[in-house]
């Protein structure tokens, strides 16, 4: 998996983590994938584009074994949004016998004038951090909100992507881990 662990320790936030970071790596689309699995166990599947399409949603392995995945690809996808996925993931992790649960869900504005500035990210990243806030969000989850140059090569559009990397934190049971992750993507596909 390409996600860094969530180490708890005596300093560990008892909620929420949220934050913005910049991935300095630019990144063509559409990417390619054959679905052949890698060392960490994972596969790339290339991207599909989903943008009012709900029967595409049925050919990606991520999403079948994953409903709470599903849910948000199809919600960010709606025809209503002026946005769309790019890609995702998400895993189960299990270390000494805790568990977590990670993963990330990418997406795009579905405008070349406000993919070209990346400070169109800002207002949706700022508006969930007070939206978890005013909710008293309390599951314990990291977001990272990763920003990172991309270029459409068949529309010939250069911009910005946004990838959301979920990390839970450590639970005792894989259910808890699993429960703390369907509410996390829960949380976003409302928002």
């Amino acid at each position: 998996m390409i996600y860094s662990p969530i180490y708890q320790s005596a300093n560990m936030p008892t909620g929420y983590r949220n934050y913005l970071s910049l991935n300095h790596e630019h990144r063509t689309i559409p990417y390619g994938g054959s679905g052949e699995v890698r060392e960490d166990g994972d596969a790339n599947y290339g991207f599909k584009d989903l943008k009012g399409d709900n029967t595409l949603h049925l050919e990606i392995p991520e999403l079948k074994r994953d409903s709470a995945l599903m849910t948000l690809v199809q919600a960010i996808n709606a025809p209503q949004t002026g946005i769309f996925s790019i890609g995702c993931v998400s895993d189960g992790v299990e270390d000494k016998h805790r568990f977590r649960h990670s993963g990330y869900i990418e997406f795009c504005f579905n405008s070349a004038s406000t993919i070209a500035d990346a400070g169109h990210y800002f207002p949706l990243f700022f508006d969930f951090e007070r939206l978890l806030d005013d909710k008293d969000f309390a599951v314990r989850v990291e977001f990272n909100w990763q920003l990172q140059s991309s270029t459409f090569t068949e529309k010939g559009i250069s911009g910005y992507t946004c990838r959301i990397i979920m990390n839970t934190y450590y639970a005792e049971t894989k259910l808890a881990a699993q429960e703390a992750w369907q509410e996390t993507l829960a949380a976003l596909g409302r928002y």
